[in-house]
C-alpha cells in the first residue's frame, strides 16, 4: 500500500530543499475536529472515542467541517492541528482557497468548537501581507479555554514567506511576523520561514520549531521560544557537518523542558537527530542507530515520533532506510540516546519494518505502532514497553475482512493500559480506515466512520491521535468523497450542553466579585476559573448554578469564565465586561472657557472616567493633550493626572498662549480608545 505523503500542500518550502513538517499533539475529546492534517495534505478531522470504560464499546458520528463565507465551494479544506484544553471547547487550523470580491487567494482557516457548536473565521494576518497570502497555520495549542497559540506561515507583499504567530487572548486572534534568527534572508522570492509546531506546557510559556533560509540559501531548522509574551528565535542546534536540517515532531513535557526530532542533510542522507531543552540550553544529539543498520540510513518518511512521559525520559519511534525499510526505537535516560533493534511478532524475519509513532505513560510503559511485511503482504504491528522489555504483535483486523494490507499510522495512550491507535486496509486497492482501542489488556479493532459521500475506497488519510484523558480522544485525516478529498469531524456527543454567563462587581478599589451562572439540562456541577488574558483570577465550586469568587482587579477589559464540565454537562465559557475597566470618558467642567492672551483661564479642565455600569472607575491615567502649533494653552504642571476614588480627573491650571484663535484641547485614558474634548478660545 503506498502510504500518503505527510507533507502539507500549500506549503512546502518552494527551494524544495527542505519542507518542515510537525505532528503536533492534539489535546482534545471525541467532539474535536479540527485536525493534524497538515502534515497530510487536505485535512480532515477524525476524532477518535476511546471507551469511557474497561470493555465499553467505542462510538462515533462524522460530520464535515463548516466553512467560513468567503470560501470556495467545493474546493475543500485543511485542518492541520487541533487542540481540546476541556471536551467541549476546541480550536483547529489549517487553511483553504478563498474568494473576496474577484481575488482568489489561500488563507488561514481557524475553526472553533463551543458547546458542541463548531464555527469557521479565516485567520487574521500581519499588515504586510499579500493580496495572496497562501496563509496556512499548521499547529495549534490551548492551554485553558480561550487561550491559545497557533503558527504557521503566510507570503507579505515582497515575496517573502514569513513565519506567523496567532495568539487567542479575550476572544481575540492576534497576529505577528516571526522574527526569524539573524542569519535569515528576510524579503523578496528567496527568504523563506515558517513554524510548524508549537507546545505550551504552561500559559506564557512556548516552544515552537520553524525552518528558515539562511543567506547562504541553506535550510535550517529554528526554535522559536516565547516567555511572558515575547519571542526569540535562534537557530537549532545539528549534529556536524549538517549542510540543511529540519525538524519533525516535539515534545515538551514541562517547562524548560523540550525535546525535538528532526532530520540533518550529510553527503545526501537526511540522517536523524534530536534536540533537547534542559536548563535553558538546546543540546543536539545525532540519533543512535541498532546494530546493522549503515550509520548513513536516511529517515523513511519523516517517520520520527517523539514521546516524553516526563522531563529526561523520552522514547523516538521512526524509519530508517538504507537499501531496506528498518524500524527505529531510541531512548533517553540519564541524558544519554540508546537504539534498540526493533522487535517483530513472533521473531519472524521481515525485510521491510517501518514505525510511524509512539506513545508513553510512564519511563516503563509505552506503545509504538508502524508494520511489517511478510511474504510479500504488510500487517500491522503493536510494538509495547513493559518491565523494561519491547514486544510486539499483530494488530487484529475486523472479523471477516478479506485479506490485505494493513498499516498503524498513530497510536495515544491517555493512561497505562488504555490506547488507541489508527491506520488503513488496502484490500484489492480499495484503501479504507480502521481504529484500534486497548482496553483491558487486549486490542480490538473496528472500521472509521465517515460522511456518506464516502467512496467504496475512501482511502483516508490519518494524523496523530491525542487523549488528553481516558475515553477521550481524537486524530485528523482526509477521505475521498463524491466532490473530492475532503474535511471531517467526527465526534461522540455524550455530554449534555451548558451555558455560561458571567458577571463582575466592584467591592473595594482592587478587588472585584466575580459571578458565573451556568445552566443546562443536566445540572451543571463543577468549577468556574475566572481569567483576563493569560492571568487566573480566581475559581468558584458551582452551587444551585451560580459560582462566585472575590479576586484582583483585572487588566483587561473582558474577563472570561470557564466552566469545567463534570462528567455529564460540556464546558462551556462566557465573557463579561470588567467593572474595573473605563468604558467612557467625558467633559465635567472646563469646556467653553475663553481669556486673553497669556491670561490665565478661570477653571482648570475636569473628566469623568466610568465603566460600562456608569460609575466612576479609579486609577487611570488620564492625559491632557494641548495644539502644539497656533492658538493654543499652556499647562502649569504635569500633562497627566490620575482618577480619584469617583474616577475624575482635572488637569493643572493653564493659560492661553499668545495666539488669537479657537482650538480644542483632548483628554484621553492611557487604558482605552476614548477622547474628551475642551472648546477653548484665546482673544485680544
Amino acid at each position: 500500500m503506498e502510504r500518503r505523503a505527510a507533507d502539507p500542500i500549500a506549503g512546502g518550502n518552494p527551494a524544495g530543499c527542505l519542507g518542515a513538517i510537525m505532528i503536533s499533539a492534539v489535546t482534545r475529546r471525541p467532539t474535536l475536529v479540527a485536525a493534524m492534517a497538515a502534515l497530510l495534505g487536505v485535512s480532515a478531522l477524525l476524532v477518535v472515542a476511546s471507551a469511557p470504560s474497561a470493555n465499553a464499546s467505542i462510538s462515533w458520528s462524522a460530520v464535515n467541517p463548516p466553512l467560513p463565507a468567503n470560501a470556495v465551494s467545493g474546493s475543500g479544506l485543511t485542518i492541520a492541528s487541533t487542540s481540546c484544553p476541556v471536551d467541549g471547547w476546541c480550536v483547529g487550523v489549517g487553511n483553504y482557497p478563498a474568494l473576496t470580491g474577484t481575488t482568489y487567494y489561500s488563507a488561514g482557516l481557524i475553526v472553533s468548537e463551543s458547546g458542541g457548536t463548531w464555527s469557521s473565521a479565516e485567520a487574521p494576518l500581519p499588515a504586510n501581507a499579500a493580496v495572496d497570502p497562501q496563509a496556512f497555520l499548521q499547529a495549534v495549542t490551548c492551554t485553558g479555554v480561550g487561550s491559545c497559540v497557533a503558527v504557521g506561515r503566510y507570503l507579505d507583499a515582497s515575496g517573502a514567506t514569513q513565519g506567523l504567530v496567532e495568539q487567542l487572548s479575550n476572544g481575540v486572534w492576534a497576529p505577528s511576523e516571526v522574527t526569524p534568527p539573524s542569519d535569515a534572508v528576510t524579503s523578496g522570492t528567496s527568504a523563506y520561514a515558517q513554524l510548524s509546531a508549537v507546545a505550551c506546557p504552561s500559559a506564557g510559556w512556548c516552544t515552537a520549531l520553524g525552518l528558515y533560509t539562511q543567506a547562504s540559501g541553506a535550510e535550517q531548522a529554528f526554535v522559536d521560544t516565547d516567555l511572558a509574551g515575547t519571542w526569540s528565535a535562534a537557530t537549532a542546534p545539528v549534529p556536524a557537518p549538517a549542510t540543511g536540517s529540519q525538524f519533525v515532531a516535539l515534545a515538551c513535557p514541562a517547562i524548560g523542558s523540550c525535546v525535538a526530532t528532526g532530520t540533518y542533510l550529510e553527503a545526501g542522507s537526511s540522517l536523524g537527530f534530536a534536540d533537547a531543552l534542559s536548563g535553558g540550553t538546546w543540546a543536539a544529539t545525532a540519533l543512535p542507530l541498532p546494530s546493522g543498520t549503515s550509520s548513513m540510513a536516511s529517515v523513511a518518511n519523516n517517520d520520527l515520533s517523539v514521546s516524553c512521559a516526563v522531563a529526561g525520559s523520552c522514547v523516538v519511534a521512526g524509519t530508517t532506510f538504507d537499501g531496506n525499510y528498518e524500524g527505529l526505537l531510541d531512548t533517553l535516560s540519564g541524558g544519554s540516546w540508546t537504539a534498540l533493534a526493533v522487535p517483530t511478532p513472533g521473531g519472524q524475519p521481515s525485510a521491510d519494518v517501518q514505525l510511524t509513532s509512539v506513545a508513553c505513560t510512564d519511563p516503563n510503559t509505552c506503545v509504538a505502532t508502524g508494520f511489517d511485511t511478510v511474504s510479500g503482504v504488510e500487517q500491522g504491528v503493536l510494538e509495547s514497553l513493559g518491565s523494561g522489555t519491547w514486544n510486539a504483535s499483530v494488530a487484529p483486523t475486523p472479523t471477516g475482512s478479506p485479506p490485505g494490507d494493513v498499516e498503524l499510522l498513530n497510536v495515544a495512550c491517555p493512561a497505562a493500559g488504555t490506547c488507541v491507535a489508527d491506520g488503513q486496509t488496502d484490500v484489492n486497492g480499495a484503501q479504507n480506515g480502521l481504529f484500534w482501542n486497548l482496553s483491558s489488556g487486549a486490542w480490538s479493532v473496528t472500521p472509521a466512520p465517515l460522511p456518506a459521500d464516502a467512496l467504496v475506497g475512501s482511502d483516508p488519510s490519518f494524523a496523530p491521535i491525542a487523549c488528553p484523558g481516558v475515553g477521550v480522544c481524537l486524530a485528523v485525516g482526509t477521505y475521498q468523497g463524491t466532490g473530492g478529498r475532503e474535511g471531517v469531524i467526527e465526534t461522540d456527543p455524550s455530554l449534555a450542553v451548558s451555558t455560561t454567563t458571567v458577571s463582575a462587581q466592584r467591592v473595594a478599589s482592587q478587588t472585584i466579585s466575580y459571578s458565573a451562572t451556568v445552566v443546562g439540562p443536566a445540572g451543571p456541577t463543577g468549577t468556574v476559573t475566572f481569567s483576563s488574558g493569560l492571568a487566573p483570577l480566581c475559581t468558584a465550586t458551582i452551587s444551585n448554578g451560580t459560582a462566585s469568587c472575590l479576586g484582583p482587579a483585572p487588566q483587561t477589559r473582558v474577563i472570561l469564565g470557564s466552566y469545567s464540565g463534570d462528567g455529564s454537562s460540556d464546558p462551556s465559557w462566557g465573557t463579561g465586561v470588567s467593572p474595573a475597566t473605563p468604558s467612557s470618558i467625558v467633559v465635567l467642567s472646563g469646556s467653553g472657557q475663553s481669556t486673553s492672551t497669556n491670561f490665565w483661564f478661570s477653571h482648570t479642565l475636569v473628566v469623568e472616567v466610568t465603566n460600562s455600569s456608569g460609575a466612576g472607575v479609579p486609577g487611570v491615567v488620564v492625559t491632557f493633550w494641548v495644539p502644539t502649533s497656533g492658538p493654543s494653552a499652556v499647562l502649569w504642571g504635569p500633562a497627566t493626572a490620575v482618577t480619584n476614588a469617583a474616577g475624575i480627573a482635572s488637569s493643572p491650571i493653564l493659560t492661553a498662549n499668545n495666539k488669537v484663535g479657537s482650538y480644542t484641547v483632548v483628554a484621553y485614558p492611557s487604558t482605552m480608545f476614548a477622547f474628551a474634548l475642551f472648546s477653548m478660545t484665546n482673544h485680544r
